[in-house]
């Protein structure tokens, strides 16, 4: 004769089991790594540096360059505990070969002008691809970083006064960094 086990038996056993056994839960991490220190304003994000309409003879004859034009590239929500750390800008685009470290033009004139940077001063040359000279340091919440860029004609061009009437455009991004 089997004997059987009750039901109430069977229950106890098995929720003694379940009470034994470890209990397992789930815990889950998460965070934010920031790339950057401070961001760039919504108006710095996609300047436009429009130079001045220039007679084409200034880009025939030495020097055969136009005149600075200012731009600042505005950064915001600077964090507290990067004050004092520096903020070098490095400029990339298509470079000029006849004029190392100048943006190339687009245009009938691609190849006989190119758009150079320069540090606020204008005296100092920013090349593509090199972080700024020395840096701004982050002193608050806010910080102003400023250029200038003018139109230069190649020395070919210059040599043979080959600049033409026309319209030309250079793009150029930036990228910051934190030391």
């Amino acid at each position: 004769m089997k004997v059987m086990p009750s039901c109430a038996s069977s229950l106890s056993m098995l929720v003694g089991l379940l009470l034994a056994a470890p209990a397992m839960a789930e815990l889950q991490f998460s965070g934010n790594l920031r790339d950057s220190s401070c961001q760039p304003d919504a108006a710095s994000a996609a300047l436009e540096v429009t130079f001045l309409d220039a007679p084409v003879q200034q880009f025939r004859f030495a020097p055969g360059h136009s005149a600075a034009k200012a731009f600042a590239i505005q950064l915001n929500h600077c964090q507290p505990e990067e004050v004092g750390k520096l903020i070098k800008v490095i400029f990339t685009g298509e470079e000029e070969g006849a004029l190392p470290g100048a943006l190339k033009v687009s245009g009938n004139n691609s190849g006989k002008l190119a758009i150079q940077l320069f540090t606020a001063d204008g005296r100092q040359p920013v090349r593509l691809g090199a972080s700024d000279v020395g840096g701004d340091a982050i002193a608050g919440d806010a910080v102003t970083l400023r250029y200038s860029a003018r139109v230069q004609a190649t020395p070919e061009a210059l040599s043979n006064g080959s600049v033409q009437p026309g319209d030309y455009s250079a793009i150029a991004t930036y990228q910051l960094s934190y030391q």
